[in-house]
């Protein structure tokens, strides 16, 4: 069985971006900042609302799971396929992108994303 790699405080690696003066700012991947659940949702209300931000997930193993604001403040959601070199991708609102992020597991292989089709890179 898969474990947590914080047991008390299940989360992934968090970076973002908010392109706003007053946003959230930058956190990039190689910080290796350990987000837990609550702070995830945070970030991601606090960030996911502007056209060009961006806020993602790295899990224990390498996957990542990203969320892009479109100009009509949709969110992509973008799960890295390495081995096919590409992603899966679907536009959902910000509601749906949280349940997401809160249903998963230790693994982020392991989402499952209804709706989300492949796109090559």
């Amino acid at each position: 069985m898969i474990e947590w790699p914080e047991r008390n405080r299940p989360g992934f690696v968090a970076f973002h971006h908010d392109y706003r003066e007053d946003g959230w700012g930058l956190g990039k991947p190689e910080d290796e900042s350990y987000f837990d659940f609550e702070q995830i949702g945070e970030y991601m209300r606090g960030v996911l609302v502007h056209p060009g931000n961006f806020f993602g997930l790295i899990d224990q193993f390498g996957e990542t799971l990203q969320f892009y604001v479109n100009d009509d403040r949709t969110v992509q959601i973008d799960f890295i396929v390495e081995a096919r070199r590409g992603s899966m991708v679907k536009m959902a609102p910000l509601s749906e992108c949280i349940a997401l992020v809160e249903s998963a597991g230790p693994s982020l292989a392991a989402l499952v994303i209804p709706g989300a089709v492949f796109q090559a890179w």
